[in-house]
C-alpha cells in the first residue's frame, strides 16, 4: 500500500470514529444522513421527466457559498427530482428512519407550487399527500412523517406501506395536485431543495455526504 493510500485509509478511520458507526456509511440509508449538495455537484439526483437540475453553488439554505439542488422546467411538464442512489436504497425501518426533513424554496418568479415527497420502489410506490408549499422570499424547512401510512397514498404497484419502506430503491420530490396518480400534473416553474435529512424524533447529530468527505481530503 502506498503512503497516500495509507494516509487516506487513516483519514477514513478517523472520520468514521468521529461520526460514530450509525452516522457514517458509504451505502444504504443511515439515521442522521444529510444531503446538502456541497460545491456544485448534483449527487445521485436526476430530473423527473425533462426537468433540468443544476447546483448554483450559492444561495442555499445556509446563504452565501452554500450549494443547493435547483429544479426547473421551461415548458409545462413533470417538475421534480429523484434519486436512486445507494444512500437511499434499503430497509428504512431497520435503519430507524422516521422523518425526512427538507428545506425548499420557490426560486425565481412565484409558481404556486405544491411539492410532494415520494418513496418506495417501482412495484410499491407511495406519495406523501400533504403539499409542501415553498415560499419565494426565504428557505423553509418541511417534515415528512414516515411512522405510518397516514398521509400517504399508493401511486404504483401493490403491497403495504411497511413493505415499501423495507425495500426502498428511490425517493423523489415533485410538483403535483390531487387526485394523485402515477402521472403528476404538468407545470412550468423552478424550485430549490437543500439539507435533505433522514432522521427520527430525537436525532440531532449531522452526518455528511460522501462528496463532502472527499472534498475535505483533497
Amino acid at each position: 500500500m502506498s503512503i497516500r493510500s495509507r494516509n487516506f485509509a487513516a483519514f477514513l478511520l478517523a472520520v468514521s470514529v468521529s461520526l460514530g458507526p450509525a452516522r457514517f456509511a458509504l451505502a444504504g440509508p443511515n439515521l442522521g444522513f444529510v444531503e446538502d449538495w456541497p460545491g456544485v455537484g448534483l449527487g445521485s439526483w436526476i430530473g423527473e421527466g425533462t426537468s433540468v437540475l443544476v447546483n448554483p453553488g450559492n444561495s442555499g439554505a445556509s446563504g452565501a457559498g452554500d450549494g443547493y439542488l435547483s429544479v426547473s422546467l421551461a415548458t409545462p411538464g413533470v417538475l421534480g427530482a429523484r434519486s436512486l442512489g445507494a444512500e437511499y436504497t434499503g430497509d428504512w425501518l431497520v435503519a430507524g428512519i422516521q422523518l425526512v426533513r427538507v428545506w425548499l424554496r420557490d426560486t425565481g418568479a412565484f409558481d404556486d407550487l405544491e411539492i410532494h415527497f415520494g418513496i418506495g420502489n417501482a412495484q410499491n410506490l407511495w406519495l406523501y399527500t400533504p403539499g409542501l408549499n415553498p415560499p419565494t422570499d426565504h428557505w423553509q424547512q418541511f417534515a415528512i412523517d414516515l411512522t405510518s401510512p397516514q398521509g400517504f397514498v399508493q401511486i404504483a404497484g401493490t403491497g403495504t406501506f411497511s413493505e415499501a419502506m423495507r425495500a426502498v430503491d428511490r425517493v423523489f420530490l415533485r410538483h403535483d395536485r390531487a387526485p394523485f396518480t402515477g402521472t403528476p400534473d404538468a407545470v412550468r416553474g423552478e424550485f430549490g431543495i437543500d439539507r435533505l435529512t433522514l432522521t427520527d424524533a430525537v436525532t440531532t447529530a449531522r452526518s455528511t455526504t460522501w462528496g463532502r468527505v472527499k472534498s475535505l481530503y483533497r
